[in-house]
């Protein structure tokens, strides 16, 4: 999982110590040109003789290391500006790549822009959500320029047995790094629970708050929490060190909710408009080749981040798994390019609300601020109509959906009230715009089936309130089968009538409890 810089600062002392000094000589070695100064402890820009491109000098861009940035990682055939990449021969872009692990430099690297600085920086949806109002308060007004990876299986929940489902969570303690992807990972699987408001405020107030991954993952293999949220190589590491643990939940299944963003300041975008479209179309062309030579990821990984020559080969080729490179179809689904709700602004916008509940931040920003897709939107119709790339609404296909009345049980239940005339299955405006935020959670969740339960109060025949509970929740699957494209095998429609309720039957607030649509998360 790619960190938040001041967390993999500390983490490269902890791994590298001494050894950092020895890696900065040998990595100067390597430079064509002469690296410059170190400013703010960021190496200044790398100089290289000769034609300097369309840029007139090497664009400067801040990464952390994470397999995710293979696919501009591949297309610059390393870290230090070159001329033999696909940058270079097909754009007459010189790109370098600079590791920033203090989130201080960073901001301020990002904000100088330029050969003192860098002119474009890594996030993920949630996390600029959370960063970009402040880079907005301080006068950087900058915007998210493309989606570069998902993280899938990179961040997970691991828990002792005593820990089946999210619900489970409450009045446990919980280690995570916080601020991280995978501190957005707890959190909305805790808003798509049956856990209140109460609940979840509780479990957020009690976090056991680090500073990264490597310390929530002890914490949990001391047996001081019971469960914490992180990432690999700390997942596999958890469950060896301690017994009787397992994955709760990792975004393997919820496969479309962490993903990776390069960004860019306003200014820099409408000065050097071919130098954003070289860079974002060397991406998708890098990403090509890393998808066809995965071991040349790996080489170039272990060359140029010194954790990944700490694992060794194998460990970083693992790592390969955990992230699906982004090419142009996941940026048409990602900003709607090809017509339709943009996925960037349904995370983006949810993650903000999340943050500012949470005191975070004072103040959201809109998705609309923090993205400029135009660019995105120029090579995407470029392309003739009927080439276009298109990501498929669902990328985790079944042939045979679980039986409804199969007994695996969920790995969290959203208690939903979609309200249905007396005696009636079809669904009124008001239904059909409950079920399209039911729809975010299903797309977030999108390597899992969804049970989708209907239930009804005591009054009236038993059997007869069955049969009209399953026709409820046909008419809800049939609406996010035909509205969104899901795939109909991984939705399931079950009636349980008032043979499950949560509340008491006896009276009206309990009844009105009673008459609810569970959304279940089903692992695969």
């Amino acid at each position: 999982m790619r960190l938040k810089p001041i967390s993999k600062f500390i983490i490269f002392i902890l791994i590298l110590g001494g050894a950092y000094g020895g890696w900065k000589y040998w990595n100067g070695t390597q430079s064509k040109g002469t690296a410059g100064g170190s400013v703010d402890g960021i190496p200044g820009a790398t100089k290289i003789e000769g034609d300097q491109g369309i840029l007139g000098r090497p664009l400067r861009v801040g990464i952390v290391t994470w397999p995710g940035y293979a696919g501009g990682i591949t297309a610059n055939n390393g870290f230090k500006p070159n001329r033999q990449c696909i940058y270079w021969n097909n754009h007459k872009l010189l790109v370098e790549f600079l590791l920033m692990e203090d989130v201080d430099a960073r901001a301020k690297a990002f904000a100088r822009g330029g050969e003192d600085g860098v002119d474009v920086v890594w996030s993920t949806v949630d996390f600029w959500a959370n960063e970009l109002p402040g880079f907005i308060k301080g006068g950087v007004k900058s915007r998210a320029i493309m989606q570069v990876d998902w993280s899938r299986g990179g961040d997970a929940i691991v828990a002792d047995n005593s820990i089946r489902r999210i619900e489970d969570l409450r009045n446990k303690k919980i280690a995570l790094a916080l601020f991280t992807p995978s501190h957005w990972l707890l959190e909305y699987s805790l808003q798509n629970s049956s856990l209140d408001e109460g609940d979840q405020a509780k479990i957020v107030k009690g976090l056991v708050g680090k500073v990264a991954s490597p310390d929530a993952r002890a914490d949990f293999v001391a047996g001081k929490v019971d469960a914490a949220v992180v990432w690999e190589p700390d997942v596999a590491e958890a469950l060896q060190k301690r017994s009787n643990s397992h994955i709760l939940l990792s975004s393997k299944t919820a496969a479309n909710l962490i993903a990776d963003l390069m960004v860019a300041r306003d200014d820099f975008v409408k000065e050097h408009p071919d130098v954003i479209k070289a860079f974002i179309q060397g991406w998708f062309e890098g990403t090509e080749e890393a998808n066809r030579r995965p071991d040349t990821v790996v080489k170039l990984l272990m060359e140029n981040e010194p954790l990944y020559k700490d694992l060794g080969e194998d460990t970083t080729r693992d790592n390969l798994s955990a992230v699906k490179w982004a090419d142009l179809a996941d940026n048409a689904k990602m900003f709607g390019l090809a017509g339709g709700e943009p996925l960037f602004d349904r995370l983006f916008n949810q993650a903000g609300r999340t943050w500012v509940k949470r005191g975070y931040i004072s103040r959201a920003v809109t998705a609309n601020v923090a993205k400029d897709d135009s660019t995105l939107r120029q090579i995407y119709a470029a392309i003739p109509k009927e080439v276009r790339p298109i990501t498929p609404s669902e990328e985790f296909p079944t042939t045979k959906p679980p039986r409804a009345d199969d007994k695996t049980a969920p790995l969290m239940t959203k208690q939903t009230n979609i309200f249905f005339a007396t005696g009636r299955s079809d669904l009124d405006p008001n239904a059909r715009q409950v079920l399209d935020g039911v729809a975010s959670t299903i797309q977030a969740y999108s390597n899992a089936y969804i049970r989708i339960e209907g239930n009804t109060d005591s009054i009236g025949n038993s059997a007869k309130n069955v049969d009209l509970s399953k026709r409820r929740a046909d008419a809800v699957v049939n609406y996010l089968v035909n509205r969104y494209g899901f795939d109909r095998n991984r939705l399931i429609a079950k009636g349980n009538g008032p043979f499950k309720p949560v509340a008491d039957n006896s009276t009206n607030a309990g009844r009105a409890k009673n008459r609810r649509t569970d959304i279940q998360v089903i692992p695969r």
